[in-house]
């Protein structure tokens, strides 16, 4: 078993401690030849009178004495050393323990929520013509319930897979990844008419993963903002502030007040409060939550029927 960095240094302290003790008499007797000029280093050396020897005795008491409460304190320590890498083993047995609970429980209410979803679907499409209108109504919010919470369950998941270990920095092109994301929106919302002008040539040293959660969050955002019947235009670009890059993303949707832009971010945010605002709450309240995890800061910026504008750095060290 390796020793400890306590033991380690209680075992040098009593070796230089021996070694100071002829060192130390050694000492003593250049300086009472040289300085005080009480016979020659020879004579102080091999023929000290009782005081001198007494002196040197002394010395040699103190050191061990040193040694002596310089090596139980370093006990003390090895010990209290040995209780906190006890507690952090367990503390870390019961985080992974915690983790994988975790991820468990979402996964099974993912699978729980796709079943649900499925279901209804089916119900809707075998049986919508045998439901009257107010049922229908009702199946019509159920669908869009299960399929808010499968997207909720799905970006928790995401969420929870990059937080756990270091980021994987590399030079990264978000022009091109931002580009990518786009493709997969479009796909998605077929229906939406949305112009997306991407910044060239914007790159930064970073965690690809996270970037690329933290855009589509704010992209999807975005697109949550702009009315239906609009044409939307989404903006992603970059600008330097400070020596720092300040990343952003700009609608030109509903845009919110100032104090709605302290609560755009908020994990659970009142929805009669803020009825304006969209629904899906999560994505913001995940993409601070991985921007503050490394190091970065968000703000949003808006004015209401006129857009609205989200900011976020990114720590690159």
């Amino acid at each position: 078993m390796p020793k400890n960095l306590s033991q380690k240094s209680s075992f040098r302290l009593f070796l230089w401690g021996l070694l100071l003790i002829p060192f130390a008499t050694v000492a003593d007797a250049v300086l009472d030849a040289v300085l005080f000029n009480e016979g020659s280093i020879q004579e102080q050396l091999f023929s000290p009178t009782h005081h001198e020897l007494a002196i040197r005795i002394l010395y040699s008491v103190f050191i061990l004495a040193a040694i002596y409460l310089g090596m139980h304190y370093l006990a003390n320590t090895a010990q209290k050393e040995g209780t906190l890498r006890q507690s952090n083993m367990d503390l870390g047995l019961a985080k992974h323990d915690f983790e994988e609970f975790h991820d468990d429980i979402l996964r099974q209410l993912r699978n729980t929520a796709t079943e649900l979803a499925t279901s209804v679907e089916l119900l809707k499409s075998q049986c919508s013509h045998d439901l009257d209108e107010k049922t229908q109504f009702f199946v019509e919010n159920i669908c869009n319930t299960s399929d808010r919470l499968n997207e909720q369950l799905e970006i928790t998941l995401t969420l929870t897979e990059l937080s756990f270990g270091e980021p994987r920095r590399e030079q990264v092109k978000l022009d091109e990844l931002a580009l990518d994301i786009v493709d997969e929106l479009k796909n998605k919302h077929p229906e939406r008419l949305i112009e997306f002008k991407i910044q060239p040539w914007i790159t930064a040293w970073c965690d690809p993963k996270m970037l690329r959660h933290v855009i589509y969050s704010l992209f999807s955002n975005a697109i949550g903002f702009i009315p239906q019947s609009r044409q939307g235009k989404i903006e992603f670009g970059m600008f330097h502030r400070n020596n720092q890059k300040v990343f952003f993303v700009r609608d030109n949707g509903t845009g919110f007040s100032e104090a709605q832009a302290k609560r755009l971010f908020d994990t659970f945010r009142d929805n009669l409060q803020d009825s304006e605002l969209p629904k899906d709450s999560i994505r913001l309240a995940s993409a601070r939550r991985t921007i503050h995890r490394h190091g970065g800061q968000v703000w949003a910026e808006g004015i209401q029927d006129a857009g609205g504008t989200i900011f976020f750095t990114y720590n690159s060290v």
